[in-house]
């Protein structure tokens, strides 16, 4: 299961931050359809360095 805080590669083939890895700033569990919000170090075109993502768009990385 995703947490915060955790590490994340993007799935999402039309995002700015694809195959990128960023932060999980927060879940939401209350049933919205973008559930996890992912900060990263870099940011896109309109100078936003978060976006949200569905858990099939995630994958966690696991540090060593």
């Amino acid at each position: 299961m995703i947490k915060r805080n955790s590490k994340v590669r993007i799935l999402r083939s039309e995002s700015y931050w694809f195959y990128e890895i960023g932060t999980v700033a927060t879940v939401d569990n209350s049933g919205v359809r973008y559930p996890i919000v992912v900060r990263f170090e870099n940011v896109n075109y309109n100078g936003t360095s978060t976006n949200n993502f569905t858990l099939d768009e995630l994958v966690e990385i696991k540090e060593k």
